[in-house]
């Protein structure tokens, strides 16, 4: 996982400022859900401004999902996912604040609940936090099986749970450590109930497989774009029957050998081609 550091203020409020204009021209007071408006929000000629924002997010973001550090600039729009920080509809001011406190790019955000703002009808700033760029990150659509449209990580998985915003805290990158067999865990994480990593599927199974594959790789020195699939499962196999991996793990990791969608799913997290990742 990588620290984001939100850079793009200006350019990415004068989008915002200029949508909420928009907004409260045509119906007079600030609707909700702003965040649909700002979906269907335009200006003749110009790109859209949720598509503009995006950009500017991915951008920021390396062409990388904020969790799971997928490269998703160059994939379909439908397997991308603008991510709300704080949720986009809590339930309430305590499930709005619970955030507060954790992050210091949050914290000095010119930013208000939405509701709140739907309430007092004031001009931004402070900015709604539903439609605000310092509570948006881009994420992956969370689908890791060819034809299955279910999400198994990141922010559709999430919903609408609460998690540490770990990309945005200074030091929550640095805290999340990987395993050589694929396991991730952040170690300052005191919920034993629902820990954010859990709550992100980051060690659901594939995504556990793929980065085992990585830290096998980049410790052999070959290149996923040119090497022997078969070499490389069966490396990263006998690591596995000598710790007694279920039957079902083997099975999946043997996808990554005879199956092309797979492998382009490996070489998509070729963020951990670094061996130095993972705890020695």
């Amino acid at each position: 996982m990588e620290y984001i550091f939100k850079s793009r203020h200006d350019e990415a409020h004068t989008l915002i400022d200029g949508f909420l204009e928009r907004h409260k021209v045509r119906h007079g007071l600030y609707q909700g859900d702003l965040y649909g408006f700002l979906g269907a929000d335009f200006v003749p000629g110009q790109m859209k401004t949720i598509k503009a924002l995006r950009a500017i997010l991915l951008d920021e973001q390396g062409g990388r999902c904020c969790y799971c550090m997928r490269r998703i600039a160059g994939l379909a729009p439908e397997e991308r996912s603008l991510e709300h920080v704080i949720v986009n509809h809590p339930k309430g001011e305590d499930d709005y604040s619970q955030y507060l406190g954790k992050c210091q790019q949050l914290d000095a955000a010119e930013m208000i609940s939405s509701a709140e703002f739907l309430t007092n009808q004031t001009t931004p700033p402070p900015y709604p936090h539903s439609v605000a760029y310092e509570n948006m990150l881009m994420s992956c659509a969370g689908r890791c099986h060819l034809g299955v449209g279910t999400s198994f990580t990141c922010n559709n998985y999430r919903g609408h749970k609460f998690v540490y915003p770990l990309p945005l805290m200074s030091d929550g990158a640095s805290e999340v450590k990987y395993l050589k067999n694929g396991f991730v865990y952040w170690i300052k994480e005191t919920d034993t109930e629902n820990p954010t990593v859990e709550l992100l599927g980051l060690n659901y199974d594939v995504l556990k497989l793929i980065r085992r594959i990585w830290y096998k790789l980049s410790s052999m020195g070959l290149d996923a774009a040119d090497c022997d699939r078969q070499l490389v499962v069966y490396e990263v196999l006998g690591d596995m029957l000598d710790e007694g991996t279920e039957d079902v793990g083997v099975q999946s990791l043997f996808l990554f050998a005879n199956n092309d969608w797979y492998w382009s799913l490996l070489c998509q997290y070729d963020y951990f081609n670094d061996a130095s990742k993972f705890e020695q």
